[in-house]
């Protein structure tokens, strides 16, 4: 097998693993309950590579739903997109610290690694904008739109983050898709195996060209 033929097979592999993320519910209020209105004890969930949903509601009598997640080695999460959105209200609040839980005021901007609002018509900071299928991590990174905040730049690697979803107002049915991928030294390391595999390959080819037909 050829070099050339062998750098192919190692870019088919990292667009393979790039492709094969999957697509699971990892929360919905409907089926598993309510989400956690503690920010000291916030439902402790694992996300993968892929997407990962959290559908709830939030408003009227129960303001705060609260998650930590938890990213694995060799991933980043990469976007946070509000899939959906239905609500008399037109926004509310997320936002995030690092850790297993949330400590400080939730009404206070500093105690946020970053934050945005989200809605049909959410301000971030001024312009009221329908962020329905929008990724919400560069508002929240954004040191206009997510002022008084700590800061940290996207996307977050490995590791355990506490997110607040709020709602003060009308009562709101969301849905929050948090997507995976794999840090790019992960895919390095996937083409760096196919390309171990060429020495092998071509003993291989070399010893079927010998045998006899």
């Amino acid at each position: 097998m050829g070099v050339k033929r062998i750098l192919a097979v190692s870019f088919c592999l990292v667009l393979i693993v790039a492709a094969s993320g999957r697509a699971a519910t990892i929360w919905n209020e409907g089926v598993s309950g309510d989400l956690s209105d503690n920010q000291a004890a916030p439902n402790a969930l694992a996300v993968a590579f892929g997407k990962n949903s959290i559908i709830g509601t939030a408003g009227g009598g129960n303001i705060q739903d609260w998650v930590s997640l938890q990213v694995p080695a060799g991933l980043k999460l990469k976007q946070i997109v509000l899939a959906a959105y239905a609500s008399t209200d037109a926004q509310g609040f997320t936002g995030f610290q690092p850790g297993v839980s949330f400590v400080g005021s939730p009404f206070v901007p500093g105690s946020y690694a970053g934050y945005a609002h989200f809605g049909t018509g959410a301000t971030n900071p001024v312009v009221p904008t329908n962020l329905v299928g929008q990724d919400l991590l560069p508002i929240m990174a954004d040191p206009v739109a997510a002022a008084g905040s700590t800061g940290f730049v996207p996307p977050l690697g490995p590791g355990t983050y506490t997110f607040l979803i709020q709602q003060l107002g009308a009562l709101t049915n969301y849905q929050f898709d948090y997507v995976v991928a794999p840090e790019p030294s992960t895919m390095m390391l996937v083409g760096l195996g196919a390309l171990a595999l060429a020495p092998w390959l071509r003993r291989r080819a070399a010893i079927g060209h010998r045998l006899p037909t």
